[in-house]
């Protein structure tokens, strides 16, 4: 099977969104080593070279001479420029790993799989109703629905992870042919310590409203005062801090974004528990990467979270007390340190290939 897979969207240096990024460059890299991929076409661009360097006879690198393209640029690719570059290439599947496939693709013979990510726009849709404003301008929120309804309802295949997103998908498209494929993780879990010396804790910022930055902030700062050794625990705070917000004292320590080599070494070396509130998600990348490195991450009681975390991790958004007493089980370790089985890439590419045979 002849496989090419679009990353020419992605920037390597300064992406938005992790969760989409690591979807991505897992895919082109477990691809690799599937043996039903006899050849494996890369589109890339200028910022991804290094990153694939050295690749097997048969997979084939295509990179422009542009950075990742924003704004008009990129609206000009996702609906011509991909198109063009597929149609060079001739193969038997192209996958669109960021889920934004052009109004009408013209890719020659080659058949369409799109990786739908969230339904995002259905909670923002549903909060500017109910507050009469939301963070997006109503011309790209439209956008970005109308994009996500044609991934859903022209695509071969909609490729997806969680059952909660495939239920919303289905809820908008009850035609569309879905592969629940999963998220991969290549990280091997440390030892799990008994009594760890480890003192701080890590929560995450982000300047979108569904992720609850000030809800955070409030939560914290109550489990906080409700500990004698609440003075002493430091915060890490990784993500976009909204402007309006000041982290409350020096005890808060702020690292916006990281690499997670960087975040795999904090939750490692020096934290005891992880912190993660949301409002929405498709799936719920964070929480699982804390546990994959040894750290009890309590997290919102959301469908898709749930689907992941051990019910003992989970809090209800709106009950401080019920917060309280998860944050004081992880830090104190009342129960055992769960980490769930989590798919490797290997396996999750597996899974796309054979879903792409049998379609």
């Amino acid at each position: 099977m002849k496989v090419a897979i679009a990353l020419t969207d992605q920037s390597f240096q300064r992406t938005k969104s992790m969760g989409i990024f690591n979807v991505s460059m897992g895919l082109a890299k477990g691809l690799m080593n599937c043996p039903e991929v006899t050849e494996l076409h890369i589109l890339g661009n200028n910022e991804c070279g290094d990153t694939f360097k050295n690749c097997p006879p048969h997979v084939h690198v295509h990179l422009t001479d542009k950075p990742v393209p924003r704004r008009f640029a990129r609206v000009w690719w996702d609906q011509f420029g991909l198109c063009a570059a597929v149609r060079k290439i001739k193969p038997d599947w192209v996958i669109l790993p960021k889920g934004v496939p052009p109004f009408f693709p013209c890719f020659g013979k080659a058949k369409m799989a799109c990786y739908v990510h969230d339904v995002m726009w259905e909670h923002y849709e549903q909060r500017s109703a109910a507050d009469r404003k939301g963070p997006f301008p109503w011309h790209e929120l439209l956008y970005f629905r109308n994009l996500s309804l044609r991934a859903m309802k022209i695509s071969d295949l909609v490729l997806t992870h969680t059952q909660f997103n495939a239920s919303r998908i289905l809820h908008y498209v009850p035609q569309a042919r879905i592969a629940r494929i999963g998220i991969g993780y290549d990280d091997t879990p440390p030892a799990t310590e008994t009594d760890s010396p480890k003192r701080d804790m890590l929560t995450y910022a982000s300047t979108f409203p569904h992720k609850c930055t000030p809800l955070t902030l409030q939560r914290i700062s109550a489990w906080l005062n409700t500990r004698e050794d609440g003075k002493d625990i430091r915060i890490h705070v990784v993500g976009s801090m909204p402007e309006e917000l000041a982290l409350p004292d020096d005890g808060w320590i702020h690292h916006a974004r990281i690499p997670y080599a960087e975040l795999r070494t904090l939750l490692r070396e020096k934290c005891r528990m992880a912190v993660y509130f949301s409002d929405y998600e498709s799936y719920g990348m964070p929480p699982v990467e804390c546990l994959l490195n040894g750290v009890p991450c309590v997290a919102s009681d959301i469908p898709p979270i749930r689907e992941n975390i051990p019910a003992q991790y989970l809090f209800n958004n709106a009950d401080e007390a019920d917060f309280i007493a998860k944050a004081n089980a992880a830090y104190d370790k009342k129960h055992p340190f769960i980490c769930p089985e989590f798919p490797t890439w290997q396996e999750v590419c597996n899974r796309c290939v054979q879903a792409m045979l049998q379609h």
